[in-house]
């Protein structure tokens, strides 16, 4: 990032600013040679979305026999989302993928953005396959890492380990180079992920869900959610004739859902799933990769529901 009119903008030519912050002594003991690229145009990570996960992973496919490693820097506000996307569009993807970025742009002062990458750069060379985030000198699983800091250093945590071994993805689900350049130019699903909070009004959310692919929900604790009967009716009928994905998740960061109480009892008849210990984030990350396949006819509307929980 650099200064801009309106503030930091994403910056060109990052690897003539890069190397000379790279210690000589440390890279010629990495032992590895480097190649850099960006995307063009330059790209806010908070603009990223499903079209760009899909444009990424093409771009690692066609070059995966070129380089024993990856190493991704994009901006904090969307790399759970990213990873976890990642993790599902390579699922048979051979050389590890390292994501990283920082809080500070490289030039600030105190900046996190050089360890971070140092760190990165070291544990490319150390893994042999997977997709994780390395940040703070922490390597974390990309299905279950969460940015929970807008400022702090240690901005990114693991909420959760249950599914970082799971590999439950449809056998037709592993896409082309080629089928993931198309889906990146012609498919953007239309998601929306909603907290259940107290304030909602019943008979307003009930007419906001026309013409979505998927439908993330919030519940409160460990799945519960307040008295919106027309909302759930609706969610139910969009379900049954249109097939709407429909998944729960927890608004609280461990514990996930279980829907022990009755509280729960009205949300589970509208046939969603019940995600447990799944972030939100990857979540719809996952969600999206799912629904790709079905635009492709790789899989059924049945087989999102059975695929989506990934266990």
């Amino acid at each position: 990032m650099l200064p801009g009119e309106n503030g930091l903008e994403p910056g060109s030519n990052f690897a003539a600013r890069l190397l000379p912050w790279l210690d000589k002594t440390w890279l010629s003991k990495l032992n590895c040679e480097l190649s850099f690229c960006e995307l063009n145009p330059l790209l806010d990570s908070s603009a990223m979305n499903a079209s760009h996960w899909f444009s990424l992973a093409a771009r690692l496919l066609d070059e995966q026999n070129d380089y024993n490693s990856f190493l991704l820097l994009q901006g904090t506000d969307t790399l759970a989302w990213t990873a976890a996307a990642l993790t599902c569009l390579l699922a048979n993807f051979s050389p590890p993928v390292i994501l990283t970025a920082s809080q500070l742009p490289l030039a600030s002062p105190k900046s996190d953005a050089l360890d971070n990458i140092k760190f990165a750069l070291e544990q490319t060379l150390q893994l042999e396959t997977g997709c994780y985030i390395a940040f703070a000198n922490a390597l974390l699983p990309a299905k279950a890492t969460r940015k929970f800091d807008s400022e702090g250093f240690n901005a990114f945590t693991a909420v959760s380990t249950d599914l970082v071994n799971s590999h439950f993805w449809p056998s037709s689900g592993q896409l082309t180079a080629k089928e993931l350049n198309q889906l990146a130019g012609s498919f953007q699903p239309n998601l929306l992920r909603l907290p259940l909070i107290p304030s909602l009004k019943d008979a307003w959310l009930a007419q906001q869900l026309e013409g979505l692919d998927g439908l993330i929900l919030e519940g409160l604790g460990s799945g519960n959610s307040p008295h919106l009967p027309l909302t759930f009716k609706r969610i139910t009928e969009l379900h049954k004739t249109q097939g709407l994905a429909v998944g729960l998740t927890s608004q609280c960061w461990q514990g996930g859902v279980n829907q022990n109480y009755a509280a729960s009892a009205a949300l589970q008849k509208t046939g969603l799933v019940a995600l447990g210990k799944m972030t939100p984030e990857y979540a719809e990350a996952r969600l999206a990769c799912l629904l790709a396949l079905k635009k492709l006819n790789k899989i059924t509307t049945e087989a999102i529901f059975l695929y989506w929980l990934d266990k």
